[in-house]
């Protein structure tokens, strides 16, 4: 990948992380790909449409994280138009004592020249204390 492809990725999750942080839902839901996307939480897959994520972040229930961050990031290209992302990250949300880190594995596909997700696949690693 060239040096200016990679740092437009960087780019794209740095933007991301922000997004997350300051709870910008639409920005949030905007990133993932029309057609939806593969969630995977702790070993468990499931195809949700790009209305089920619209509604999954909308609802109250999802909080934004007040500490967010990637760890050990590699981007990598995926065939033409195609991104794969494998590193952790580091989430914690108001109240918790300690933040947790999850093991990340994203692919994300070009639509119309920006990137969307396609697939997430987040497992727990361990509670960080702060």
């Amino acid at each position: 990948m060239s040096d200016d492809k990679q740092r437009a990725a960087r780019a794209w999750f740095e933007d991301y992380a922000l997004e997350l942080q300051a709870g910008n839902r639409s920005a949030i839901i905007d990133r993932y790909h029309p057609d939806g996307a593969w969630m995977v939480r702790n070993g468990v897959p499931k195809l949700l449409s790009f209305a089920e994520l619209d509604a999954r972040y909308r609802q109250p229930a999802w909080q934004p994280p007040i500490r967010f961050e990637w760890k050990d990031l590699v981007l990598e290209p995926a065939g033409d138009g195609g991104l794969l992302a494998v590193g952790q990250l580091l989430w914690q949300v108001k109240g918790a004592s300690a933040a947790e880190l999850y093991s990340y594995t994203g692919l994300l596909l070009l639509v119309d020249g920006h990137w969307r997700i396609r697939l997430e696949d987040e497992n727990f690693a361990e509670s960080v204390a702060i």
